[in-house]
């Protein structure tokens, strides 16, 4: 205790002013209203899709609107806004595709009556033709 005496003040003085502080704030926090939070769920994020490191798509839903935002990089940007949810789209389905057509394989092209060999033809090696060149 001997070698706290001389910073008894000081101390006091901090425990003090913490207890003002607390007090202030949770005087601030019974006076202040309540924060509306997920009561209603007005606003929300529907998906968002990363674009890149740094930028990224997010559909954003408010009340029974929804917005496309692309957000990140220099700057945010609305692409597009006053998406309705209710747009009709739950009764009408979609109306089946046709398949996709199957290409045919690519043919070797055609020149006139002759076609390009497929593989290259390697010219005969020199001890080969010296050897053809003798015999004839």
């Amino acid at each position: 205790m001997e070698l706290l005496a001389p910073y008894m003040n000081y101390i006091i003085t901090a425990g003090i002013a913490l207890a003002v502080l607390l007090a202030g704030i949770l005087l601030y926090r019974l006076l202040s209203g309540p924060v509306m939070g997920r009561k209603g769920q007005r606003l929300g994020i529907s998906e968002y899709h990363e674009i890149d490191k740094t930028r990224r798509l997010v559909l954003v839903r408010r009340d029974e609107t929804e917005h496309l935002i692309l957000i990140g990089g220099g700057q945010d940007l609305v692409i597009e806004s006053g998406i309705s949810l209710n747009s009709g789209m739950d009764d009408v389905r979609e109306a089946p595709r046709p398949p996709i057509p199957i290409r045919q394989a690519p043919r070797a092209p055609v020149f006139g009556d002759r076609r390009p060999a497929l593989r290259p033809v390697e010219p005969p090696m020199m001890s080969q033709r010296n050897y053809e060149h003798e015999e004839n």
